[in-house]
């Protein structure tokens, strides 16, 4: 469930983008489409408040940042409508593509996945595994590797050995992307963090 409500989440987000750029282009369109802007907001609403309370990220700062990004941009949006203001529409517009690019990459400079990982130390480490780990496992799997957030499973224990970790961490599985930038060495890294909780009732908590 939680997988298919963050698609429906993703996926209003890109049509009240649309939506939101219409009166950009053709500004007589504004109050024809206030009732569906309604709809759109409050859907977008109710699946950002589910997902809110089941991400285990939910209140990250960039995820907080989003929030209020999006706020903003439909407030503006919805009185640049009523108003005929056409910059407020492209104002918020912008905003909203901001967000939807800061929704993806989940860094303030838009920055890939394989670009902020990309200064981890090359040398394989606990320490670089739970920096690897936080950046990329964390919104899934929790701080604490239980969050068990869109089925994901609990690292405590994992299950399988390390040549099967390592494929999935490579490759991917399921819902799981694969991430096949990842150096060998950072991949060690990951194992070396999965293999210290393995033993570990208490798993290092987040700063």
């Amino acid at each position: 469930m939680d997988t298919g409500i963050l698609h429906t989440h993703h996926l209003l987000g890109v049509l009240l983008l649309v939506l939101v750029g219409v009166p950009v282009v053709f500004p007589d369109w504004s109050r024809r489409l206030g009732r569906l802007h309604m709809v759109l907001d409050s859907l977008l609403l109710l699946t950002g408040l589910y997902l809110l309370f089941r991400a285990p990220a939910a209140f990250s700062l960039t995820a907080v940042v989003k929030y209020l990004l999006v706020a903003a941009a439909i407030a503006l949006a919805i009185i640049g409508s009523r108003r005929g203001i056409k910059k407020w529409n492209a104002l918020a517009f912008l905003l909203l593509v901001y967000v939807y690019g800061l929704s993806l990459q989940r860094d303030f400079l838009l920055r890939s996945e394989e670009q902020r990982v990309a200064s981890v130390a090359s040398v394989p480490s606990v320490e670089a595994g739970l920096e690897i780990y936080r950046t990329l496992c964390q919104r899934c799997h929790g701080a604490d590797g239980r969050a068990g957030y869109r089925k994901s499973p609990s690292l405590h224990p994992a299950q399988g050995d390390t040549n099967y970790w390592a494929a999935v961490i490579k490759n991917g599985k399921g819902v799981m992307p694969a991430h096949p930038y990842l150096s060998e060495n950072q991949i060690q890294s990951l194992l070396r963090l999965l293999q210290s909780w393995q033993n570990s009732p208490t798993p290092p908590a987040h700063p």
